[in-house]
């Protein structure tokens, strides 16, 4: 890793064959431990910044931290399928509808750990992903999301089937998300390096939670599974001929009539409750018209995509937070 220990060229045939095009087929957890990879994942850790876990430890001290033998010994406990990660420490960050979302912010070395098995795992996965699902995905993003929404309401589906999941980082299901990992990652041991972080716990203050399900926010891991556990979804919808736009756990459906929305929304409904074990939020899952929808804090009017009038709403309000009266 750079500045920890062997430095190798950021931009060497080692390090671009062994991030764009690593041997998955022999041994996953040997292409996370790579020098080449790890180095490019601390790079990313450090260019995110973020705050310190539970330890402490900021990224300005990690690699004085590294040096002092204490990475090498975190790679010979992952070699030898050994490592425990570290808690979470949790983080209440306010939602602009005031509820709360929950982050669980990993330590440093567990972001390092994790952004490599994603680097490794992203090319295994993300080939076989929708092209209807737009978050966390390379070359992808929401604009393009919306914009999706918008080329399909032009085919004349003017109803949106807006299904709201409620807490669905935190309500994932381990034991199926490992199944879904394991159908394409044979390497026991990174399996269960990946188990032991979905139950690495968190702590609250000063108190100690079990996590006996979900993916917590924060980790450079968290989006990848989360759209793994979703491709399900995604495929069910296409196989249904369903013409849909997600972005992470938020997904919209287009349909041409209401009746037809109720039925979809009634189906897809059984479906994640009944096979993904997910809970919807009934209060906030409903079928409108495209006008009246929102996805990613925007509506669709008359062909044109426009800030939904919450998040106008939520906007103008930070706005007077941080700007005095005159």
């Amino acid at each position: 890793m750079t500045d920890l220990r062997t430095r190798i060229p950021s931009g060497s045939d080692v390090t671009q064959r062994t991030i764009m095009q690593p041997a998955f087929s022999f041994d996953p957890l040997e292409q996370v431990l790579t020098r080449a990879n790890l180095q490019a994942a601390w790079k990313h850790v450090r260019a995110n910044k973020g705050a310190a876990g539970i330890d402490g430890l900021t990224i300005d001290a990690f690699p004085a931290w590294a040096r002092e033998g204490h990475w090498q010994l975190i790679e010979e406990q992952l070699a030898a399928g050994q490592y425990r990660p570290s808690p979470v420490r949790r983080v209440e960050i306010a939602k602009p509808d005031g509820g709360i979302r929950l982050l669980g912010i990993p330590t440093i070395a567990d972001r390092v750990i994790q952004q490599a098995i994603a680097q490794v795992l992203t090319p295994i996965f993300d080939p076989t992903f929708s092209d209807n699902s737009f978050g966390f995905r390379p070359g992808r993003n929401g604009q393009q999301a919306a914009k999706q929404v918008q080329s399909i309401i032009k085919e004349g589906r003017r109803f949106a089937v807006d299904v709201d999941l409620s807490k669905f980082f935190d309500r994932v299901d381990h034991d199926l998300l490992m199944t879904h990992l394991s159908r394409k990652v044979m390497d026991k041991r990174l399996l269960k390096l990946i188990s032991r972080y979905l139950r690495a716990g968190i702590m609250d203050k000063q108190c100690f939670i079990e996590s006996r399900e979900g993916v917590p926010q924060g980790g450079p891991l968290s989006p990848l599974l989360a759209n793994i556990l979703l491709d399900s979804l995604d495929k069910e919808l296409e196989g249904r001929g369903h013409k849909f736009a997600r972005y992470a756990d938020d997904f919209t459906i287009l349909v041409k009539s209401r009746r037809a929305g109720e039925r979809v929304l009634h189906s897809i409904s059984n479906y994640l409750q009944n096979r993904l074990k997910l809970i919807i939020n009934t209060a906030k899952s409903r079928v409108v018209k495209t006008s009246q929808s929102k996805f990613l804090g925007f509506t669709f009017k008359a062909g044109r995509i426009q800030l939904h009038p919450k998040t106008l709403e939520t906007f103008k309000q930070r706005v007077r937070e941080l700007t005095n009266r005159n």
